[in-house]
């Protein structure tokens, strides 16, 4: 009875956090090679558009150019397949993902959140992921305002590059992690295999006996503790892996790139930074959270994406410079609040000053995810010294000692 309640504490912590690690493994490989397939479909349509094609042109060229990719990418392949067909049929692109600018930012301004589709990502669960939204999000706006796509597939493509850093740098610092937990996790199974072979017999009395079957079940769940402890610890501070990965400051700069290619080709200021905030995923606040994304963030991004939306209806409801004052205080798009409305009194140059702050956001992104990697072996103390020590202590050293002392 005793060995059967000793195999059943130790299989369930142990099979439930395997479960939790290796599915998280799964997600974050699968989330890099989609990052890769699309990398290579953003580039190739970059190209196409750089030799003067059309877009939807440049978009099937890139597609055929990429087209014997597999898996993630075959699939990807297909969803932009769809859209090129509907694109060529009349329709605007992202239209079919409840995306599309669907009316938002028309010459009169309207006010944001007048329909119930009012950016990409706004209509039902289609399985296509923020970074394809987003792509088609910026087609649309190149098609029905003059924005200059190229230039926007341009930055999407160095987002991807920085995105792909970014998961580089993840899975290093992961794989240090879990390297870690690895051999402290395997102390304990080193000090049982000693006393074995010094014929003091530690794995009988951990099995066979009440108080080594406590010390075992114990010992595990430290040590599943530890584990999904140092797993926790390390997404926190990397930023978030999965859906959710990635420097948050390149939300902010998204948005403002197409806030100034907006400004660029002629679009007054209030319908600029709606035609900016109503493209959803390319904005603040409008990207998706997965369960490994904190908590803090989720929160910080849908109050930034909610300011945005605020700052556009007053702007379409002539407030000028007052129209600003949600966002002065925001850390990413607060200097370009500032400076917006300094330029509404005094008739600063403002596309110049918002691709300026895109690219400072871009390199604070990069600084925080290299930082990120190098913290993680640091929060691993926390676990070591609560969970896994303990953990070695009860299920390695003390049947030692009572084999010694049974000597």
């Amino acid at each position: 009875m005793l060995t059967v309640i000793a195999v059943a504490g130790v299989l369930g912590p142990v099979g439930f956090t395997a479960h939790r690690i290796l599915g998280r493994v799964r997600r974050f490989a699968a989330e890099r090679a989609r990052t890769r397939a699309l990398r290579s479909i953003v580039d190739a349509f970059s190209r196409e558009l750089g030799v003067g094609a059309f877009p939807v042109d440049a978009a099937g060229h890139a597609l055929d150019a990429v087209r014997d990719t597999s898996g993630v990418g075959r699939e990807l392949v297909g969803q932009l397949e769809v859209e090129v067909r509907r694109v060529r049929l009349g329709a605007r692109p992202g239209e079919g993902y409840g995306g599309g600018d669907s009316g938002a930012g028309a010459d009169t301004g309207p006010g944001v959140g007048s329909g119930p589709d009012t950016g990409v990502g706004a209509g039902p669960d289609t399985g296509v992921g923020p970074d394809v939204r987003r792509l088609l999000a910026v087609w649309a706006s190149a098609t029905r305002h003059g924005t200059a796509l190229g230039r926007l597939v341009d930055r999407l493509r160095a987002d991807l590059d920085a995105r792909l850093t970014h998961l580089g740098h993840t899975s290093s610092a992961l794989a240090g992690a879990r390297l870690t937990e690895t051999i402290l996790l395997l102390l304990p199974f080193g000090a049982l295999a000693l006393g074995q072979s010094m014929g003091l017999n530690p794995a009988a009395f951990l099995v066979g006996n009440v108080l080594g079957v406590l010390l075992l079940v114990v010992g595990v769940l430290l040590g599943c503790a530890g584990a999904l402890w140092t797993e926790s610890l390390t997404v926190t501070v990397l930023g978030g892996v999965g859906r959710r990965a990635g420097p948050s400051p390149l939300d902010a700069a998204r948005l403002l790139d197409l806030f100034a290619e907006s400004l660029v080709s002629g679009l007054p200021v209030s319908v600029a930074w709606c035609v900016a905030t109503t493209c959803g995923d390319a904005g603040v606040g409008g990207g998706e959270t997965g369960e490994t994304g904190t908590a803090g963030e989720a929160v910080h991004a849908g109050d930034t994406g909610d300011a945005a939306h605020r700052v556009a209806a007053l702007l379409a409801l002539g407030s000028g410079a007052d129209a600003w004052e949600p966002l002065r205080d925001d850390p990413h798009l607060g200097p370009v609040a500032r400076l917006a409305e300094s330029g509404s009194r005094n008739g600063a140059r403002l596309a110049e000053g918002v691709r300026a702050q895109a690219t400072r956001l871009r390199a604070e992104a990069a600084d925080a995810s290299l930082a990120g990697a190098e913290r993680v072996l640091v929060v691993v103390a926390a676990p070591l010294t609560l969970c896994f020590l303990p953990a070695f202590v009860l299920v390695g050293l003390i049947p030692l000692v009572v084999g010694f002392a049974g000597i």
